[in-house]
């Protein structure tokens, strides 16, 4: 007990040093003062009890708060559950900004807290809707296989949605670290689309649209997985869109590429809002295969590069993309 007493003093006196030092030197000061003048001590001497007897006033007064404060801060110190930081008066004005620089702390850490189980919630959500979405070819590859009716088409295009749903999840977990995984380089534009356009082939002949590509070409500076990702998602859209007739693809000497098919065409009550997560659409309602991630991870990766995308679109006319390379500010 004495030892306890002896250290809260201590921790005290630690704090509050400068308070009877500078009391000290005063009366130091007076009574050199008064001895150099031949003055009576006996005065000053009073003076200094009666100070003794304010300056302990104080000091139980101060060590009181000390003590209570004290207590509270070694309470929260074994506290191992704790919710938030609770309100504790500072004594000093170091202390309240000491106070002040823990809130603003605590409030960056809750707002990263917010974020990040945001970003699991929209993860967590993502997974189930893929989970869900990818057991529709493999129930059709199923479905083949018990019969026995194995087709060389349907299989193609079924391990091709397998695929793609595999790439935008991928690609989806990397976006959450984009800046993190970019490679800039210079890119031919027609031999991304060529790539693309070979990787859909068997979709192509499956719903037999014919696909056109004019012979210009142009190179971008720009990270080659993310453009070949963003191409990828556009035709493939245009694909599954569009149950009969063709896909126009255009490169403009002015760094524009237009992607235009004859397809069903999107509403324009959903136009402004193709962009949103999530967002599917009437056409997705129709459609079981749609995630409505696809434009919106299209949308950041080309804000991201510095690219910019433009849709229009009418209903049983078709849908035309544009994509302007001409943007050059990095995001």
């Amino acid at each position: 007990m004495v030892k306890k007493i002896a250290i809260l003093v201590w921790q005290f006196l630690a704090d509050f040093w400068y308070i009877y030092l500078m009391y000290l030197s005063i009366f130091a000061l007076l009574f050199w003062s008064a001895t150099m003048r031949s003055l009576n001590l006996s005065i000053v001497i009073d003076t200094f009890f009666g100070s003794c007897y304010i300056l302990s006033i104080i000091t139980s007064i101060l060590f009181w708060k000390w003590y209570r404060e004290d207590k509270k801060l070694s309470v929260l110190l074994i506290e191992k559950n704790m919710v938030s930081m609770p309100e504790i008066k500072a004594m000093t004005s170091h202390g309240k900004k000491y106070q002040t620089l823990i809130k603003k702390q605590q409030s960056a850490q809750e707002v990263l807290q917010y974020k990040l189980n945001e970003n699991i919630q929209d993860m967590q959500d993502y997974y189930a809707m893929w989970a869900h979405q990818i057991k529709v070819p493999l129930s059709v590859l199923d479905l083949m296989n018990q019969t026995g009716t194995v087709d060389k088409y349907e299989t193609g295009n079924q391990l091709l949605v397998i695929n793609q749903y595999l790439d935008m999840m991928l690609q989806f977990i990397r976006l959450k670290n984009f800046n993190q995984d970019l490679t800039y380089q210079k890119i031919s534009i027609q031999a991304t689309l060529r790539s693309v356009i070979k990787d859909y082939k068997y979709w192509f002949i499956h719903k037999n649209l014919s696909i056109c590509l004019n012979e210009n070409d142009f190179i971008v500076v720009s990270d080659p997985k993310w453009l070949h990702f963003v191409f990828e998602q556009i035709i493939f859209n245009a694909i599954k869109y569009t149950p009969n007739g063709k896909i126009n693809i255009i490169c403009e000497e002015n760094g524009r590429v237009i992607i235009q098919d004859t397809g069903i065409g999107i509403a324009s009550s959903d136009l402004p809002l193709i962009f949103n997560q999530g967002y599917t659409g009437f056409n997705g309602r129709i459609n079981s295969n749609s995630s409505g991630l696809g434009l919106y991870m299209v949308k950041t990766i080309l804000n991201s590069l510095g690219h910019d995308i433009q849709i229009s679109s009418q209903i049983n006319v078709g849908t035309k993309v544009i994509i302007d390379f001409e943007q050059t500010e990095i995001k």
